[in-house]
This record gives structure tokens, C-alpha cells and sequence, in this order.
């Protein structure tokens, strides 16, 4: 079967794009055990909160029920050591540190990057180096290769993205003429059929994703070498609440790192140029919880 999210055609790319944000949580790799390491909202469960579009690292497929990705891989097998199963929630990006303030899960996932306000409200285990890109459609490849190319221009991001959007503020104080319009989205499916209806010029996604996406759909997108601003890419947790939890992630995680588990899993994607020695804690390379 086909691992193609999109297609050529904006009528049948627009059904595909929104079928692959839809669903709800999936099941996960791991298995119950009563000596779990770590307690979580259900007990020997595992729930993340996560958009569930992210890829490569939390999406479905066309044609498949199934998550799959580079970061469902790295916590099932987190899970797997922690001896718990995995309940994977759908949730917009957005609203993924509300849902963590309301219990409805036990972590966050999905490429969400820190910055100050969200470090007020939790804590952050950082996984991969990333950042963001501009990604645009096939016709305009080399077209935006900076951000002040963009001015004057609409540039498409998810809802919640409030790096990329002081990074636009950035820009935008520098641009002569036509400031940098924003366009919102829940999903970067939704994001993709935007751009692919010309409503948005460009579309910031993670740089693996951008990556990902021409590689399966090289007729229809492009991307350039610029980042619009660099970030790492977490796990999150609420503050101040199951520390327990985050501690536990975090030296499985380092364990994985150590043992080359991690490597692995990053290999297999197409993905070592950004894999980390050791996790990053709050956004910084070097701490830990």
C-alpha cells in the first residue's frame, strides 16, 4: 500500500488531507505490568496527547488506521521500559497544554517547541533538533528562499505556533513594503491544502516534516535550506505535577540514547541529522530534571 498522503489533484488532495488528521487515540507497543515505574492518570497506562498530523513523527497514513512515526516509535518504547501500555489521544496542537492542565492525559507530544510562556506552564523534555522551514508549492521551488522574500506575502502555520509567530514579528520589523501575513491552521493537512489552493504563498511546518512531505510528494512540493528560527522539539509535562513521570521519560529516554535504540529509530526515518546525545530538559542541551 501506499505511504503517499497527497495527491495532484486539490479535490482529491483536500478528502486525503483531512481523512489523515482524522481518528482518534491508537493503541500502542508495551506491555502491563504491575511494577510500572511511574504512576500515570490510568494506572498502567501510558496517555499521550498529541495532534496526530505531525509527520513523520505522529501520523496516519492514507488508507491506514494505524500511528506511526519516529515519535510514537520513541515512546512506545519508553512505554515498553516503564512497563506500561499506550493510549494515544487526539487533540488539536493548540490545545495540547490545556488538555495536560485538565488530566485528560499524562504527556503532551507533536513537535512542540519551548519558549518562555509555555516553560511557565510545564516542563520539557526535548527530544530532536529541529526547527522550521518554508514549504512551498512545486511551481514556486526557489521562490521564498528568505524570510523577507515572504513580505507582502500570506505564510500559513499551526494554530498555537507562537515561536514561529515572534519569528514572523521578527521578520516583519525588517520587511520595506507589505508586512508577512499569517494563516492559521488545526493540522498541517489542512495547512498543505491551503497552500496547494494558493490561500497561503508558503507553510511552516518542522524541518523533518518538510522534509518528509517532498520526499513523498516531490511533483507537488518544495522546500528551501532556510529556517526560519531553530527550536528543539519536546515532550511535555505539566509542572509541579508527576514528576515522577517526567524523571522516568527522561532517563529511559537518555538510556535509549546510550544503547543506540534511539539512533536506531531516527536511522530508519531518515532523520540522524538532528538525533541528540542525551535529552534536553526546558531547552537546554545540557540539563536535566
Amino acid at each position: 500500500m501506499s505511504r503517499r498522503l497527497f495527491l495532484p489533484a486539490v479535490a482529491t488532495a483536500a478528502v486525503l488531507l483531512l481523512a489523515a488528521c482524522s481518528g482518534g487515540g491508537g493503541g500502542g507497543g508495551g506491555t502491563t505490568s504491575s511494577g510500572a515505574k511511574a504512576p500515570t492518570v490510568n494506572e498502567g497506562v501510558l496517555m499521550i496527547g498529541s495532534q496526530q498530523s505531525y509527520i513523520p513523527g505522529e501520523f496516519r497514513a492514507e488508507g491506514s488506521q494505524d500511528l506511526q512515526g519516529f515519535g510514537v516509535e520513541i515512546v512506545e518504547e519508553v512505554a515498553e521500559r516503564l512497563g506500561l501500555t499506550t493510549q494515544w489521544v487526539q487533540v488539536d496542537y493548540s490545545a495540547i497544554i490545556t488538555g495536560l492542565q485538565a488530566g485528560q492525559f499524562d504527556m503532551g507530544s507533536g513537535g512542540m517547541s519551548p519558549n518562555p510562556e509555555r516553560l511557565q506552564q510545564v516542563d520539557m523534555i526535548g527530544y530532536y533538533q529541529s526547527g522550521a522551514t518554508f514549504l512551498v508549492r512545486k511551481a514556486d521551488a526557489g521562490k521564498y528562499a528568505t524570510g523577507q522574500a515572504l513580505c507582502g506575502q500570506k505564510l500559513g502555520m499551526l494554530e498555537g505556533s507562537t515561536t514561529l509567530e515572534k519569528a514572523v514579528e521578527k521578520e516583519n520589523a525588517s520587511c520595506p513594503a507589505g508586512k508577512i501575513g499569517v494563516e492559521h491552521y488545526t493540522s498541517t493537512p489542512l495547512g498543505l491544502q491551503g497552500l496547494l489552493s494558493e490561500r497561503i504563498a508558503a507553510y511552516a511546518p518542522d524541518l523533518a516534516q518538510a522534509q518528509y512531505i517532498v520526499k513523498e510528494n516531490p511533483d507537488q512540493f518544495a522546500t528551501t535550506d532556510y529556517h526560519l528560527v531553530d527550536y528543539l522539539i519536546n515532550f511535555t509535562f505539566m509542572k509541579d505535577r508527576n514528576p515522577e513521570l517526567r524523571d522516568a521519560v527522561y532517563t529511559t529516554l537518555d538510556a535509549m540514547m546510550k544503547d543506540g535504540t534511539y539512533g536506531r529509530i531516527l536511522a530508519k526515518w531518515n532523520l540522524a541529522v538532528g538525533g541528540l546525545k542525551q535529552p534536553a530538559y526546558n531547552g537546554q542541551l545540557d540539563a536535566k530534571p
